[in-house]
């Protein structure tokens, strides 16, 4: 029983989730669950409360730089983790989108 009461922090630790942007230019887009969001530059974003199957779409707002978006999913007791749904732009206005597997 004490086993259990001292690994439940350890097991509660393991549902974080961010989705990280990583970009030279400004980017604005939508977040299943989340809502609009807009920036410039990397950001991470939070996304460990909302639902568990959030997709996200992404859309550079310039002609010129790059976007680079991807879930990562925080496993294995801060070991390790999980990159979902990686994608990249170059293209001018491009649009990059996923979903948390």
């Amino acid at each position: 029983m004490l086993l259990l009461f001292l690994a439940l922090p350890l097991l509660s630790a393991c549902d974080e989730k961010f989705l990280v942007i990583e970009s030279d230019t400004s980017w604005s887009g939508d977040i299943t669950g989340y809502g609009q969001v807009a920036g410039t530059g990397d950001a991470e974003i939070d996304l460990t409360d909302a639902p568990s199957n959030v997709c996200w779409t992404l859309k550079k707002e310039t002609d010129e730089g790059s976007l680079r978006a991807y879930l990562d999913d925080d496993t294995w007791f801060g070991l390790g983790s999980e990159v979902d749904d990686d994608q990249t732009t170059t293209d001018p206005m491009g649009q990059v989108m996923g979903c948390n597997r």
